[in-house]
């Protein structure tokens, strides 16, 4: 009863926190805000006075629209390491999210509100859902874990990450040589939207096609040209004919870049395709069918050639027996806090596909329900914050009774 009053004091503060976090901006490529929203987070963190870290991030390579190849940087992952004096020498557990979202300064998505739909009260902002909420739920739940739990033989790192939502390029490096110290992982991004835990998930990727052409005067010299937007408009028709022919793969044509002055026939064009995949054969087959598209469209003799680039960065998140264990597990606590857990598979993919990936077992929608991310409606459910904590706290106690054993 004393967590539970505990909870109920401080809901109104989780609230404000999350109102906190989402009104400093930090868009994926706002390398500013990013670093405002690194200095808010250790601050946020502090008064749970765990040491941190603030560990630099490899620049990594982008292909802009001009069809070359340029570095960019983000900021720094964060990490605060606790060990109870019975943990030290022994595999963690990891609690993480990312801290970037999709909203750059560029967005007038930039504020909070509450508001009421039905019997629920929510809150519609940047990143509530996804996933400044999810770093609220999990301040809150180590907190509470300090307060009211033995955390003797519980080691735990906590780390966020600035690069998630345009798949890790920086952060899969630190994923790669940190990942060996944990036996499980808990990430809080959000659940679906009728409250599901997350069972599994699509691998996903992005290709980025070159094409190629002639500049000509659009007047004097037209028949001379070869318009590299009109061909790059044949490749994305080839590459919109795979849907359908696969159950679960998607093919997107995400957006199309070429062309300048108007009276120019356009001699570069730069398309991105963002593509959802089952499993490995689904990766294989839709590999396969692009390098197919892709030799037939490059056309040398014609005037066009063709460059590709990219894959699926992150492989599917699969349904193995380990992860079924640590769904049981989350099932029985949720029925002890009078939590109904339903699981869903995903087409989204995050960080767990890239932590599974390395070995790492791991569930990661411990974060709060709502609905409508990556647009200007995302909003949270205010009741999931404290539901989430709750959640959280049984895991916590959970993974310190399996190290005492």
């Amino acid at each position: 009863m004393e967590f539970e009053s505990w909870l109920s004091a401080n809901a109104e503060q989780m609230s404000i926190d999350v109102e906190r976090l989402c009104n400093v901006s930090s868009g994926s490529d706002d390398l500013e805000g990013l670093r405002r929203m690194e200095d808010t987070l250790v601050d946020y963190f502090d008064p749970l006075g765990i040491p941190c870290q603030r560990i630099p991030l490899p620049a990594y390579e982008v292909l802009d629209d001009f069809g070359g190849s340029r570095p960019k940087s983000t900021s720094r992952a964060i990490r605060w390491n606790f060990d109870g004096n019975k943990a030290l020498g022994r595999k963690k557990l990891l609690m993480s999210i990312h801290y970037d979202t999709v909203y750059g300064p560029e967005s007038t998505f930039q504020s909070c509100e509450r508001y009421e739909a039905g019997w629920e009260k929510r809150i519609r902002g940047p990143g509530v859902i996804d996933a400044k909420g999810g770093i609220v739920i999990l301040k809150w739940t180590v907190q509470a874990a300090m307060q009211f739990l033995d955390l003797s033989n519980v080691g735990l790192s906590i780390v966020l990450t600035p690069d998630e939502e345009i798949g890790s390029p920086a952060s899969m490096e630190l994923w790669k040589r940190i990942a060996n110290e944990f036996e499980f992982a808990m990430l809080y991004e959000p659940t679906m939207a009728d409250g599901s835990m997350v069972s599994h998930r699509k691998g996903t990727g992005t290709y980025v096609v070159i094409v190629r052409g002639r500049a000509a005067h659009s007047g004097r010299n037209f028949a001379a040209g070869r318009n590299a937007i009109l061909h790059a408009a044949r490749v994305a028709v080839r590459l919109d004919s795979l849907n359908g022919a696969r159950d679960g793969v998607t093919v997107n044509v995400g957006r199309i870049r070429g062309g300048d002055a108007v009276n120019v026939v356009p001699d570069l064009c730069v398309l991105r395709v963002n593509v959802r995949v089952n499993d490995d054969s689904d990766y294989k087959w839709l590999q396969n069918q692009i390098d197919i598209i892709c030799r037939e469209m490059d056309q040398p003799e014609a005037g066009f050639r063709l460059e590709i680039e990219g894959g699926v960065h992150s492989a599917p998140k699969v349904l193995d027996a380990t992860t079924q264990v640590w769904m049981q597990t989350v099932e029985r606590l949720g029925k002890e806090l009078g939590q109904s857990i339903q699981w869903k598979g995903s087409g989204g993919a995050s960080d767990g596909n890239k932590l599974a990936q390395l070995g790492l077992p791991n569930l990661d929608t411990f974060g709060p329900e709502g609905d409508l991310l990556h647009s200007d409606q995302e909003w949270i459910s205010i009741a999931s914050i404290t539901k989430k904590v709750r959640l959280g706290v049984a895991m916590i106690k959970h993974w310190g009774s399996m190290i005492e054993k």
